[in-house]
């Protein structure tokens, strides 16, 4: 067990339920540890973005970092409840593995999936982390997501965002596992913003053509679906 960890987590839970700021003093006091050690806590969640120091009498405030991750939290566990239903007929109406992503960084996270019932198919888990550029779920949302458009990017993938932004979906034929391919859509919350992508996965030998073109307005209702349910305008 981290003794530190526990004892940070534990500053948090004080100043969080403190009827006001805080001072080095009270802080150790609350926590029955020595004021050096009370103020190197302090200067870690202040590195952190946890905390910050006030100019009156050296008290320390939480910032609303964590009010922001538990709203974070709280949004993508009402998002898998919101979505899970139209997830279950995405993937009825198409027979493939249905999901719902969001971006974490570079990277893409599996908040849901509702698995294929056929015998061949794509095993991906709750939580799973894939790179995001290379797969379906990724693509759609770095290309929604302006703060990723770096220098660093390839010409390619910034043509591929331009291309993903105008018809509104992205596909990924084989790009991270050549035996995996999906169609994802961008969802939307009642402030317009792309909050989460939602679409299919599979074999890649039943992604072909005429496949995709006719699940794509499946695919796509999908995601006007669950973003209505958000809030957003049709």
């Amino acid at each position: 067990m981290d003794k530190t960890l526990l004892k940070g987590l534990r500053a948090l839970e004080i100043l969080a339920t403190s009827e006001r700021p805080l001072s080095v003093t009270e802080l150790a006091q609350h926590m029955g540890i020595v004021k050096s050690n009370a103020h190197r806590i302090l200067q870690t969640l202040v590195a952190a973005g946890f905390a910050v120091p006030l100019q009156v009498a050296g008290r320390y405030q939480l910032t609303l970092k964590l009010w922001s991750l538990g709203s974070a939290v709280a949004i993508s566990t009402d998002l898998r409840q919101l979505a899970a239903p139209v997830l279950g007929r995405l993937r009825d109406a198409t027979g493939e593995t249905a999901f719902l992503a969001l971006l974490d960084g570079m990277q893409v996270t599996f908040m849901e999936i509702q698995p294929s019932a056929r015998a061949i198919r794509v095993h991906t888990a709750v939580g799973a982390r894939m790179p995001a550029f290379c797969t379906s779920a990724g693509k759609v949302l770095l290309a929604f997501d302006e703060s990723t458009h770096g220098e660093h990017e390839a010409i390619a993938l910034r043509s591929e965002f331009k291309k993903i932004l105008k018809q509104g979906y992205a596909i990924n034929r084989g790009e991270y596992r050549k035996e995996v391919s999906g169609i994802a859509v961008p969802v939307v919350d009642g402030q317009g913003k792309v909050i989460a992508s939602a679409g299919i996965s599979g074999p890649t030998d039943r992604f072909r053509a005429l496949a995709v073109k006719a699940w794509l307005p499946i695919v796509l209702q999908a995601g006007a679906d669950i973003s209505r349910q958000l809030g957003a305008k049709s």
